[in-house]
């Protein structure tokens, strides 16, 4: 049996970590599910972002790692992608979560065509390896997804 690529794996990291069936057991589409628009904005005093911002920001990263594994460089925004809509109604918030699940699997499309003996080199000029820009937005949802497992929490306790 023919070992798996490399970057299938990296893809199927990334997927799950959105979709479930990750080691943690805990991914972003279930997490979500159950967080109303409002609990989405909720500004608490310990932190400058809020639910709907943080998955804007796993969104627009998403979208600009995919665009350096096509070769095209991103334009990257002052605000690092914490410039979410205004979330006002629940199919705004419905519309937010379900353009962070595109962007996964966008994502993991780019990783999966990828040339995996291309995965040690620059993904652009002056950038890190495609492998670290690929893996990392990988450790980088994870990250975030934490901080909205603890932001759920919080707001749902009534913090």
């Amino acid at each position: 049996m023919e070992a798996p690529k490399l970057t299938d794996l990296i893809a199927n990291h990334l997927f799950e970590v959105h979709f479930g069936n990750n080691w943690t057991e805990v991914n972003i589409a279930d997490t979500l599910a159950d967080v109303t628009w409002q609990e989405a904005v909720t500004q608490l005093s310990f932190t400058p972002n809020t639910i709907a911002e943080i998955v804007h920001h796993i969104t627009y990263w998403n979208r600009a790692i995919a665009r350096r594994g096509k070769r095209i460089a991103p334009h990257l925004n002052d605000r690092n992608g914490f410039d979410a809509p205004v979330i006002s109604c629940e199919k705004e918030w419905k519309l937010l979560k379900d353009d962070n699940l595109h962007s996964a699997e966008e994502l993991a499309a780019v990783i999966r065509e990828f040339d995996e003996k291309k995965l040690p080199e620059p993904i652009l000029p002056g950038c890190s390896s495609a492998y670290k820009n690929f893996q990392g937005q990988v450790e980088h949802a994870h990250y975030h997804l934490g901080q909205i497992v603890l932001l759920k929490k919080k707001i749902k306790a009534g913090v």
